[in-house]
């Protein structure tokens, strides 16, 4: 069994000489999503917390209550404050913010492969994380998940830097913590690693830290709800009412199933054999992140206990750190002095580029049908902005709202394009009798191809009260008003 080399750790601050790759990674991995499939919308979650930012600045009060409401992420609301004073040009300033955070996390996967193995390594990763669909996909929409990831990649370099280097490591960790509750046990588990050897002082400071981040989450719960563990009940009554997967039996197909979502085929047989050459080879710098993915995988598989649901994007960081084992299938053997040995794993690095080269036509389809999405969709939403701004909507709104919805999906974007009319409670799903109650203005998908594909097998079978007319109409949407309210 032979033992790899690996390059002798870089210093804890980064060289000039590596900030204008840095830079020109992060801005031009942005700019190339942005080129390529020209986002234009935020997903539900981050729409929200737009709506919610905005509530916030004029003096209301979140409806965190609301019907269909998501998990609110304290990070992720404070954050989109700073897109508030912009107004409608808040979706490009949030959705660049996390062009820019894939951009990031790209150039902190390489700098991870570097630092624990070697640059090859960590080309071979970046090139992992910049083409796979489902992260691309993650970023176009806007989702905290990008960002994350970028957080606990950053204290994974960090501590890989410097081993139990502490306070820093934790403080991305609080800051993680804010946007995912994952990071909360990953802060508990490293305190913990730390925790021996460390002073009075410090195991104090360790602790409070910890506890941060849950701390500060439970109190903007209770401000808002009053409950300081809305988001955990909240989030399993929204799991519940709209039937996500949450049996905790089927907690390891699911993750199985999404790891190789996020990652393909290819990498589903390449990790392994970069794992076994990480056991083969001794690399010690192979456990820091298998046991940061193994832990947040743990996380996951436990979340059904707690009526949690099982979603895709939740092993996403997870992935992104096995994307380094594939880099060390592909090039592994650089690390290795000539002989039999290496030739061995030549053959294998061989071997999982030629899945990769094979897999590229379905990919390709991948990507292109990523584009697609995005484009139909951009025209579902671009409609929808219309019907927000349309003049005859806002005024009969002012007089007879509040607006009722086939279902839930257009409530955060319609709200957030109603403007200063989009208060809470003025958009509701006609599934919520208690808010649309009175209501004389209903909202309708048209029964359009386009439509139905976007709504798939779901689409809204609501109808207009008796006596409604037309109030408004485009390409995707029919407004309908009681008698009288579209003369008022």
């Amino acid at each position: 069994m032979g033992t790899a080399s690996r390059s002798t750790a870089a210093p804890a601050t980064m060289p000039q000489s590596r900030v204008l790759p840095a830079v020109a990674t992060v801005v031009g991995v942005a700019a190339l999503l942005r080129l390529v499939y020209e986002p234009w919308f935020l997903n539900y979650d981050a729409r929200y917390a737009l709506v919610w930012a905005r509530d916030i600045a004029t003096g209301l009060t979140p409806d965190y209550t609301g019907p269909y409401a998501p998990t609110p992420h304290p990070l992720e609301t404070v954050v989109s404050l700073v897109a508030v004073p912009f107004g409608e040009g808040g979706d490009t300033i949030m959705l660049w913010l996390v062009l820019l955070c894939f951009g990031v996390l790209v150039w902190l996967t390489y700098r991870l492969g570097a630092e624990l193995f070697s640059p090859a390594v960590g080309v071979v990763a970046t090139l992992v994380v910049l083409t796979r669909p489902a992260l691309e996909r993650d970023a176009l929409l806007g989702y905290q998940d990008t960002p994350f990831a970028v957080l606990i990649v950053w204290a994974v370099l960090l501590e890989a830097r410097r081993p139990q280097r502490g306070v820093p490591v934790l403080v991305l960790l609080v800051v993680a913590g804010l946007m995912r509750p994952e990071a909360w046990a990953l802060a508990g588990l490293y305190a913990l690693y730390v925790w021996r050897g460390a002073s009075t002082r410090r195991r104090a400071l360790y602790a409070g830290l910890t506890a941060l981040a849950p701390v500060l989450w439970a109190l903007m719960d209770w401000l808002v709800t009053g409950d300081a563990l809305h988001s955990l009940h909240g989030t399993a009554a929204l799991a519940e009412t709209v039937d996500r997967r949450r049996d905790p039996l089927t907690g390891p197909y699911w993750t199985a199933k999404y790891l190789g979502y996020t990652l393909r085929e290819p990498l589903v047989i390449g990790i392994p054999i970069g794992l076994l050459f990480a056991y083969r080879q001794r690399l010690r710098g192979a456990v820091l992140p298998l046991v940061v993915a193994a832990a947040m995988l743990a996380v996951f598989l436990a979340s059904p206990f707690f009526g949690l649901p099982l979603i895709g994007r939740y092993v996403r960081t997870p992935a992104v750190l096995l994307a380094l084992f594939y880099g060390l299938a592909v090039v592994g053997w650089r690390m290795l002095p000539p002989g039999d040995e290496r030739r061995r794993w030549v053959v294998a690095g061989v071997l999982a580029v030629a899945l990769s080269i094979a897999f590229l036509p379905w990919h390709a389809r991948m990507l292109s049908s990523l584009d697609e999405r995005l484009v139909f969709q951009g025209a579902y939403y671009r409609d929808l902005r219309e019907v927000g701004r349309a003049p005859a909507v806002r005024a009969a709104l002012a007089d007879c709202g509040p607006l009722a919805t086939a279902d839930h999906r257009p409530i955060p974007h319609l709200r957030w394009w109603l403007g200063d009319g989009g208060e809470p409670g003025t958009v509701a799903p006609v599934v919520d009798r208690a808010a649309t109650r009175g209501s004389q203005l209903t909202l309708l998908p048209r029964r359009t191809r386009r439509m139905r594909r976007f709504y798939r097998e779901n689409f809204p079978t609501a109808t207009p009260p008796a006596g409604a007319q037309l109030l408004y109409r485009n390409a995707s949407w029919r407004v309908f008003a009681a008698p009288g309210c579209a003369t008022r």
